[in-house]
């Protein structure tokens, strides 16, 4: 085998070890609290409603909580696509982002990227949570130096920069 197919294997190997498969919503929630938990810098979430089933938890509640008291550069950062979703629902993260406005900030995804079906939860841009259907409880936890990382990362980047805030969900100071 010459150097260079022994560089590519191990890349290889290194790629595949740095991906984990889930495949039940209690594993996705363990597994999300888990991933928060580690987090240093940023929390970026894409989901198209906050996914209910999984972020509306106490557990992943009190993570983000720990999380923004750490620092004063800690920040959280959510895409949706609809905010009218949660209007009637009392979403934990929803709440907040009302309480946290410097740490959490929710913004609405420009129409013209709505056809997108997965979502994330991106860490540091060094850990991930991948769904390829945001329907399912399937998904696949990705570690450094997993090239997907970097493509989410870049991807939820261009998409914050084009995307307003979520002004429905901004609590109200009266």
């Amino acid at each position: 085998m010459s150097d260079l197919e022994s560089q590519l294997s191990e890349t290889s190997e290194k790629s595949e070890s740095s991906r984990h498969l889930i495949d039940s919503l209690a594993q996705l929630k363990r597994e999300t609290k888990d991933l928060f938990a580690y987090a240093k810098q940023s929390i970026q979430i894409y989901s198209h409603g906050l996914d209910p089933r999984v972020l509306n938890n106490r557990d992943i509640e009190q993570q983000l909580i720990r999380f923004v008291k750490k620092s004063r550069s800690c920040k959280v950062q959510i895409l949706i696509y609809d905010e009218q979703f949660l209007r009637g629902i009392d979403h934990r993260l929803v709440s907040l982002a009302q309480r946290f406005t410097s740490y959490i900030e929710i913004k609405l995804v420009a129409k013209e990227h709505h056809d997108n079906p997965f979502g994330f939860y991106l860490v540091d841009g060094k850990s991930m949570i991948y769904r390829n259907n945001i329907e399912r409880y399937e998904a696949e936890k990705y570690q450094m130096p997993h090239f997907a990382i970097k493509d989410k990362n870049k991807f939820f980047e261009t998409i914050w920069q084009a995307s307003s805030p979520a002004s429905f969900l901004r609590a109200l100071h009266l």
